[in-house]
């Protein structure tokens, strides 16, 4: 799943009605409200405040409203639009002001998507997995060939302590997982001890 690291403002202008979208972080439901309240309190003199949302690791948690706008014109193309791009706990509130003309069924779900779409355009995501988080100790005699091995796997390390033994924190996608620490104990003769793991959701790009 992707998730937003910086937002930048979506415009799109049709018969006089301007359409601005903006993305957020959200991670609960209270947050979500909160910035609807901020944004309808900025936007007050907006004829729309239409959102959409999905959060969770598993995209599972969504909702979305037209805010007044005929059914299924705002609000559920935008969330199909942020399905369809994979990305998860994120916040898009499109505000509309009302140009005099009505754009009809057709005209406002391609406004609010074309707002939303340049937004996404122009904003930076990160691509997560699901991975895990591993602690290991282990002797310094062993310390060159599992620091070649972890180089040759290209596998993160997140943490090094070098004190009575050597322990390193290491992140790994969940698929190879088994593998590298199959490997690792092959290296070590069954001597590398696990501290902790941990499963979690991971940008490793």
């Amino acid at each position: 799943m992707k998730k937003l690291i910086s937002s930048q403002e979506g415009i799109y202008i049709e018969k006089k009605s301007k359409f601005i979208c903006h993305l957020f972080n959200v991670q609960s439901v209270d947050e979500v409200t909160e910035i609807l309240k901020s944004e309808k309190k900025k936007y007050y003199d907006a004829r729309h405040h239409c959102y959409a949302y999905i959060m969770g690791d598993d995209a599972s948690d969504i909702k979305c409203s037209d805010d007044g706008e005929p059914s299924g014109t705002a609000g559920r193309p935008m969330l199909d639009i942020l399905q369809k791009e994979g990305v998860t706990d994120i916040l898009c509130v499109v505000i509309r002001y009302f140009g005099g003309t009505l754009l009809g069924t057709g005209g406002l779900v391609r406004a609010y998507s074309s707002a939303l779409k340049d937004a996404l355009e122009r904003s930076e995501f990160k691509n997560e997995c699901e991975a895990v988080i591993v602690k290991y100790r282990y002797a310094y005699n062993f310390d060159a060939k599992i620091s070649s091995f972890l180089r040759d796997k290209k596998i993160k390390v997140l943490t090094n302590d070098y004190s009575d033994s050597i322990e390193i924190t290491i992140v790994l996608t969940k698929d190879m997982y088994s593998d590298t620490d199959l490997r690792l104990v092959d290296i070590t003769g069954g001597t590398i001890e696990k501290v902790d793991e941990t499963e979690c959701m991971y940008a490793l790009d």
